[in-house]
């Protein structure tokens, strides 16, 4: 697993430890926002184990003043240029239309484009998510392709955006 540490204002966005499991497992299932949201701790296992034997993955805890406030899951991909894809990025419900939202992103681009050279940025959304299009366009990103039925939601298939920032 790629370790991220940093630190802003009173934030601190630090790599999910083993032991971190059961309480991020207790946070995404009391969080109405997850595509899945009855993802069980062995699940929740599989997913960390992922970015753990992965050298260029990173799964990552948001916490404020020792409260966890939000999840990153994503992974740096070394080619000519560089890129970091978020693959998932949520944050609890009180937080997302404040600054520390959007700070969290800026600050975790910053980290890694000062750290690692990096500057092709990535993410993806469900297509239909107008509140995700909006704020990762906020963000400076801009779509750049569709994905037909990627995400199969209660037996409803639907597209995937994905979206980039240079």
């Amino acid at each position: 697993m790629l370790e991220v540490e940093l630190r802003f204002d009173d934030i601190y966005i630090s790599s999910i430890k083993k032991e971190n499991l059961l309480q991020i497992q207790k946070w995404m299932t009391m969080q109405k926002q997850f595509v899945d949201d009855d993802m069980g701790l062995k699940e929740l296992e599989e997913r960390f184990l992922e970015s753990y034997i992965s050298e260029c993955e990173f799964f990552l805890k948001i916490d404020k003043k020792n409260e966890l406030i939000g999840i990153i899951k994503g992974r740096m991909e070394f080619k000519n240029p560089n890129e970091v894809w978020i693959w998932s990025f949520y944050i609890d419900d009180k937080y997302k239309n404040t600054t520390i939202n959007s700070e969290t992103i800026k600050q975790l681009l910053n980290y890694f484009s000062k750290g690692y050279g990096i500057d092709i940025f990535y993410t993806r959304i469900i297509k239909n998510d107008r509140d995700s299009l909006l704020f990762w366009k906020i963000m400076g990103y801009k779509p750049v392709r569709v994905v037909k039925d990627f995400y199969s939601i209660n037996d409803k298939y639907m597209d995937m955006l994905i979206m980039k920032k240079q």
